[in-house]
């Protein structure tokens, strides 16, 4: 947003002012004085302090030549596009991940005008969604040789990212912020490139002049009063003239600039912050826990009857139950939304995941499993492990 105003203020003085205007000599017509502004606006102009003296070396004069000027409002343009990538790729990453982030962030936050059994209700039926999509996003890869050959390819070129590892979003939130540190670093060179004379000094140069309590002065990068070569063509010969002009335009150019350098140092330092943050938060799996436990002890729950048992439950139902894609999305809730939602999803996930572990605590625990399921009046065997289906009775046992 603050790139466009700076180009629609650019572009006004482009073409509704005058970007420039040059000294003619009295004996020019109107139309010469035009024609000269414009070639020389086109044409681009050149910087020699008045303390020097004008070289009569074309060459060297060319060596001090200002060609950044006539780009500004493009390269601008062009910035603000840069800027937004990251966001875009955010967006289209998001669809692919299988969650509605946006419905699940906008459903949570909406709960909280609701009646306790709406809530509820509502919030319930988010931690089965939430619960189901943490759940399948790690499903197993094929089986034969396809599904060997892709899970090899997986693990030596995706470096343990992406669904089928449960960690898909926090791989492309960390992208993401990557993306944007690099993003705002590489517009510091690109400015540097597009503007020369060591532009990356620029800040540096205006602090220091604060400090010292220097009245602000124009910088050679940005001067107001710069030549310009004007070749006429007459019948037999070229006269060339040297012009003083003045560039308007370089009075806005210096005050963007110099906030653009400020911006964008600023914002490379806080997305290095981000990105460092992030990965401490989602990589480590302590602070997955330490997050998901943080909640689960706010509703003062009974966790399990094994006191002991805790740590090992909470490790499992985090890194096996939630995985670093369902404690990311818990966190993006936590940080749109009042605590209290995302404690009560936690809550209804952590009674799913106490329910299917007991389930299967129970299936394991099943004396008649060593043998077969017992019918009613005898226990039917299992042949090679495997469930078999016993024809006479028509039915099926495990």
């Amino acid at each position: 947003m603050i790139l466009m105003m700076f180009t629609a203020m650019v572009v006004t003085k482009h073409y509704v002012g005058s970007p420039i205007q040059c000294f003619c000599p009295a004996h020019f017509t109107s139309t010469e004085v035009k024609y000269t502004n414009r070639v020389c606006w086109v044409s681009n102009t050149y910087y020699i302090p008045f303390s020097r003296e004008i070289p009569s070396n074309y060459e060297t004069r060319m060596s001090t030549e200002i060609t950044y000027y006539q780009w500004v409002p493009v390269m601008l343009l062009l910035m603000a596009m840069f800027l937004k990538l990251p966001r875009l790729v955010w967006r289209l990453g998001v669809q692919m991940s299988g969650i509605g982030l946006k419905n699940s962030l906008k459903l949570t936050h909406l709960t909280q005008d609701l009646s306790p059994e709406d809530r509820e209700k509502r919030l319930r039926s988010l931690s089965k969604y939430i619960g189901r999509w943490a759940s399948s996003s790690a499903s197993p890869y094929r089986s034969g040789i396809c599904g060997s050959l892709w899970e090899r390819f997986g693990n030596y070129f995706f470096l343990g990212c992406g669904r089928h590892y449960g960690n898909y979003l926090v791989s492309l939130a960390i992208i993401i912020r990557l993306l944007y540190f690099i993003n705002n670093v590489g517009l510091l060179f690109f400015l540097n490139e597009f503007l020369g004379n060591k532009f990356y000094l620029f800040g540096y140069e205006v602090i220091a002049s604060v400090f010292k309590g220097e009245e602000w002065v124009m910088s050679p990068r940005f001067p107001l009063v710069t030549l310009c070569d004007l070749d006429l063509r007459q019948m037999t010969n070229v006269q060339r003239w040297t012009l003083q002009c003045v560039l308007p335009v370089n009075f806005y150019n210096e005050r963007f600039f110099v906030f653009l350098w400020f911006w964008f140092t600023m914002l490379a330092v806080l997305s290095f912050i981000n990105l460092i943050s992030l990965l401490f938060a989602t990589v480590v799996p302590q602070n997955r826990e330490s997050f998901i436990k943080k909640y689960l002890l706010l509703n003062s729950l009974d966790l399990w009857e094994n006191k002991s048992a805790f740590p090992k439950l909470i490790t499992k139902f985090v890194g096996g139950f939630l995985k670093p894609d369902g404690v990311y999305l818990l966190k993006l809730i936590s940080s749109n939304s009042q605590s209290t939602g995302v404690s009560d999803i936690i809550k209804y996930l952590w009674e799913d995941f106490r329910e299917q572990s007991t389930m299967t605590c129970n299936r394991r625990t099943d004396p008649n499993r060593k043998y077969g399921r017992f019918n009613g009046e005898t226990v039917v065997p299992l042949v090679n492990g495997t469930s078999t289906m016993h024809h006479r009775n028509k039915e099926y046992f495990l």
